[in-house]
């Protein structure tokens, strides 16, 4: 259970932006600011509270223009507030995540992390990802580096070796909404916001306290959770300040041993986990100037284990702690009508350990330790104004500068050569909304019509990229809107591949598909040669490109007030994709020769071994040549460089296409019935295709197996409430797919079905004893039928986590009292 508090309102919380009704009153359906008035996507005409259009907070709506009505956005946007969070019945941000249809966390999740064989075909950010078992976003089914991850409109530090935000350390208290924008959008964000971008934003209440208190228990296994928390604020005329401390804490959810290839193992589905955070901001007003400040700091300490009943020095625990805090500053500058002018600093610095032991327990055999340190700066100066007035509305066009820096330090000298590395961005971006048709017109069949416009350019330093964007969004009338984009978005290779894994250089004698007949050494395999292969990362890498199509429809007929539909189709096909070649493709692929030398000359074989990033030289299966592993390029034979006929480059390349495209479908419905306030919510993705493949060559799937994602997702809400009572039910639905893992007979794996159930009590409505006054409670039971995943035969957990993730049923309860 989950930001259990969402679900019931806060008179003393008043002025915090978008407080959703107490139990037993629909409002909002839990979709607090941005949807209260829900438009054909979702955001308000509005925003619902004035200190989001003075600086203090940047929404997420797919435009940098504060304050557009939703009648002007023409990208699909999707939004999930605090309630939504509760109802749900998970323990967690990165729990609840992939209960979102858009999202899956294929190649970053904190389930099941510790099973270091799972791997996923989406990305290498499982590689580093099994021991610290952060989570991150990944929209469209696409891996985590193809989605930009705010927090307040703002980047976020990244965490380790995985070079992206976690939500792992985020409190569910702390959130007010998740907004989130399905298509590219560079052209707003910047770079890595390809599939789309998800934004945190959090709560600033102004008045009074709030104190809450959360438990919640497995009733397979007994593992528990739970969470204490105290969110403040004050206000004066001109200016508020809040702060909000926290701990939440989690045994680990492990089940009996299961037989894999003969072997039991056990894992920690859910491991060990206790996090701490305060967070706390001010903002002043002075004339036309506001100035807020905005600070974090948390601490994540995380155990896992890795267990062989029968083999107990094959035993792993992994220990892995992170500490990080941030600040963020912004001084706005209001002036007459939609002129204003912002200055945004913010700082982020992580540090992340890992440590692995080995051995029966207490585990008391150290093998490795790393530390990172990710740190990120960001300076930005940007401005709007109108600039002109049309018969529909005014053109208003926003634009500005940013400097970005971001580095990388590790002491994890099997990963690196070099001890990291630094990043530095420059862009520039605009934006222009033009309103071609409005209401007031009376223009038949056209209610309203905008068209807007974006780009941005960024210097990354390796390397540069433009993204343009350009947007429709046709009101036919009260009833319909049509709405489109085109958007080219750019992501950018991360350190691990660029200057993370030191080079290799490798001598094998092996089949070369591309060798000439004359060029046949007699000492070996009649097409075989002496290949020499480069490993590691590649310096060498660009940025990748995307294209993003969307187009949808938004129903809101007036013959069923309360009832919004929407619905959409997306595309997304990049180019540049970064891959790692295997050794085989590397020597029989023909689109993977622009990588490759054949017929070396003595200068070519000479730069790559004396490269200064090569950490080592080996031999493999060479004849008149023992197997043999060089400490450096001077003690490698001179006649092995003589016989090098091929040089195989598999170090990452920007080769891979990879395409997919789906649709979107959301439901939601207010009304009255039986007395009370019903409201339902439905939303839902389906993959119609997932591929990725060399230019030239045919496209391999990467949908519906194992570590893949499904091609239906679907989540739904169905809630009642009256007289300061509410409860519902949230069903959440993963379709079947095929455990395709090379080498096993294809077997269909069943869909997975899970549903819970909540009930809301405000106490102060029931009662009118003081002690009650402003309390709430609230049950959840998540899973409450005990579903258990679809079974895969010889997987390192029984089934596939990134699927079909261990919700076990757990009972929890939540308790809060406000005081005003």
């Amino acid at each position: 259970m989950a930001g259990v508090l969402a679900g019931i309102g806060s008179p003393a919380m008043a002025q915090d932006a978008g407080s959703v009704p107490a139990a037993g009153s629909v409002g909002g359906e839990g979709r607090e600011g941005v949807a209260q008035d829900r438009g054909g996507d979702g955001e308000p005409a509005q925003p619902a509270d004035p200190a989001e259009t003075t600086g203090n907070d940047i929404l997420v709506t797919g435009s940098l223009i504060r304050g557009l009505p939703r009648e002007y956005v023409a990208s699909p946007v999707f939004t999930y507030g605090k309630a939504d969070l509760a109802r749900s019945g998970a323990s967690s941000v990165s729990e609840y995540m992939l209960t979102i249809p858009q999202n899956f966390t294929g190649d970053l999740s904190d389930f099941g992390s510790s099973a270091s064989s799972i791997g996923t075909g989406l990305g290498s950010g499982t590689t580093y990802n099994q021991y610290d078992g952060f989570a991150g976003f990944a929209l469209r089914g696409l891996a985590s580096d193809a989605t930009l991850t705010l927090l307040n409109g703002r980047r976020m530090a990244s965490v380790g070796m995985i070079e992206a935000p976690t939500v792992s350390v985020i409190p569910s208290a702390l959130i007010e909404r998740i907004d989130i924008i399905s298509d590219g959008a560079s052209a707003t964000y910047g770079a890595d916001a390809v599939a789309g971008v998800v934004n945190i934003v959090t709560r600033k209440p102004k008045d009074g306290i709030e104190l809450r208190a959360r438990g919640a228990t497995a009733t397979q296994t007994g593992s528990k959770n739970w969470e204490a928390s105290a969110l403040a604020g004050h206000s004066w005329g001109s200016g508020s300040v809040y702060a909000m401390a926290m701990v939440q804490k989690r045994s680990p959810y492990i089940e009996d041993p299961i037989l894999v290839s003969g072997t039991r193992l056990q894992i920690t589905q859910l491991p060990e986990e206790q996090i701490s955070g305060f967070y706390a901001g001010i903002r002043q007003e002075v004339g036309n100037v506001t100035v807020s400040v905005d600070a974090s700091r948390f601490q994540r300490d995380r155990d896992a284990l890795r267990n062989y009943p029968d083999l107990l020095s094959f035993n792993r625990l992994y220990r892995a702690r992170t500490i990080g805090h941030s600040v963020n500053g912004n001084v706005h500058w209001q002036g007459e009508g939609e002129t204003s002018v912002d200055l945004n600093i913010d700082y982020g610095h992580n540090r992340s350990s890992s440590h692995l032991f080995s051995g029966p327990p207490p585990y008391t055999v150290p093998r490795t330790r790393y530390t990172y340190r990710n740190s990120l700066f960001a300076a930005e100066l940007s401005g709007q104004t109108r600039l002109a007035s049309l018969p529909a509305g005014p053109v208003i066009v926003a634009g500005g500068v940013q400097y970005r820096e971001e580095a990388l330090r590790t002491d994890a000298k099997i990963f690196f050569n070099l001890n990291g590395g630094t990043r530095r961005t420059k862009s520039v971006f605009g934006e222009v909304n033009v309103p071609l048709v409005a209401p007031e017109q009376d223009i038949p069949l056209v209610r309203s019509l905008t068209l807007s416009a974006a780009s941005r350019y960024e210097d990354l330093g390796f390397d540069h990229a433009f993204a343009p964007k350009v947007g429709m969004r046709w009101q036919v009338d009260r009833s319909i809107a049509l709405r489109g984009t085109w958007a080219r978005s750019f992501l950018t290779p991360r350190f691990r591949d660029t200057i993370g894994i030191a080079e290799q250089v490798s001598f094998w004698n092996y089949p070369y598909a591309f060798l000439k007949p004359g060029d046949q050494n007699a000492a070996l395999p009649a097409g075989n040669a002496i290949v020499m292969f480069r490993s590691g990362a590649n310096p060498d890498l660009r940025t990748q490109k995307a294209d993003t199509v969307t187009a949808g429809i938004d129903l809101t007929p007036v013959m069923i007030p309360g009832l919004t539909v929407k619905a959409g189709y997306y595309r997304i096909r990049i180019t540049g994709r970064i891959v790692t070649p295997s050794q085989d493709d590397s020597v029989t692929s023909p689109a993977l020769q622009v990588f490759n030398i054949d017929s070396p000359s003595a200068a070519q074989i000479e730069r790559v071994v004396r490269n200064p990033t090569v950490s080592r030289w080996f031999t493999a299966d060479i004849p008149s040549l023992e197997d043999a592993l060089y400490s450096s390029y001077s003690q490698i034979p001179a006649t092995l460089l003589a016989q090098v006929q091929a040089i195989a480059d598999i170090r990452p390349q920007n080769f891979g296409i990879e395409t997919t495209d789906g649709i979107d479908l959301d439901l939601n419905y207010r009304g009255r019935m039986l007395g009370g306030d019903v409201s339902l919510h439905a939303t839902g993705q389906y993959i119609l295709g997932l591929t990725l493949k060399a230019p030239g060559g045919a496209a391999v799937s990467r949908l519906d197996g194992y570590a893949q994602p499904s091609d239906l997702r679907l989540n739904g809400t169905l809630m009642w409430g009256r007289g300061g009572v509410s409860g519902g039910t949230v069903v959440n639905y993963v379709d079947g797919f095929t455990d395709n893992r090379p080498g096993r007979t294809p077997r269909r794996v069943g869909a997975f079905t899970t549903v819970s159930a909540f009930l809301g009590v405000d106490l102060g409505r029931l009662s009118s004893a003081p002690a009650f006054r402003n309390s709430e409670v609230q049950l959840v039971v998540a899973n409450l039928f005990n579903q258990r995943p679809s079974q895969v035969v010889d997987a390192v957990l029984g089934y596939d986590p990134y699927n079909n993730p261990t919700t076990p049923r757990s009972i929890g309860v939540m308790l809060s009292k406000r005081f005003e």
